[in-house]
């Protein structure tokens, strides 16, 4: 009788450690996935900057010599030479941003935050090929690159679909940020001028 009397309360701290026990493991792992993301994000963020820093340095040459109108030999070797520099220098920059977001470590639970880490990393792999090429041969800066477009555009779902609820660090805003679509207003093809450089320097 005195065993019965035990057995209820027994099971009753044994529900309620089992319970509290469960509902850490949840907040557990919901802690390790923003982290994760927070860890992810930036880096990813880290590789959008090296890859508009990398445009820029382009544009910028191209705005340089397409104000100078048309070309002599000699200005169109050093736009060549600058356009190829910048490639080379916009590659090593890209991969090295591209080995900070390879570098984040994720639980290998986590197979959603480890689909978009790859898709990502997929597409700064295809960054770094288009700046190898173009520092080999710069006109490919002149030509769509599906590789690079596609890429982009698988990442984006799955960065999104990765993002913990509730999110913390503000990522769902930093991540919707990363992958807005373009405005309308914003221009959808090369300007006139980056057409004129193009076949300029190319002629």
């Amino acid at each position: 009788m005195k065993l019965s009397r035990w057995i209820p309360p027994v099971i009753g701290l044994v529900v309620f450690l089992v319970t509290i026990l469960g509902l850490g493991l949840v907040v557990g792992d919901w802690t390790s996935r923003n982290l994760e993301m927070r860890a992810l994000v930036g880096a990813v963020e880290d590789s959008e900057s090296a890859m508009t820093w990398t445009n820029d340095q382009i544009e910028s040459i191209i705005k340089q010599y397409g104000d100078t109108g048309k070309l002599t030999a000699t200005q169109k070797t050093k736009a060549w030479d600058a356009l190829s520099e910048a490639a080379y220098e916009g590659q090593f920059a890209i991969g090295a941003a591209g080995d900070g977001v390879s570098a984040v470590t994720v639980l290998p639970w986590h197979k959603d935050i480890l689909r978009a880490q790859a898709a990502y990393v997929a597409h700064n792999q295809a960054w770094q090929d288009y700046m190898k090429v173009a520092a080999k041969d710069p006109v490919v800066l002149f030509k769509t690159q599906p590789e690079v477009n596609s890429t982009f555009e698988a990442a984006g779902p799955l960065m999104k679909q990765a993002v913990p609820v509730p999110a913390l660090f503000e990522l769902k805003d930093r991540v919707e940020l990363i992958f807005a679509p373009p405005t309308q207003s914003a221009p959808t093809g090369p300007t006139a001028e980056v057409n004129y450089f193009a076949t300029s320097v190319t002629r």
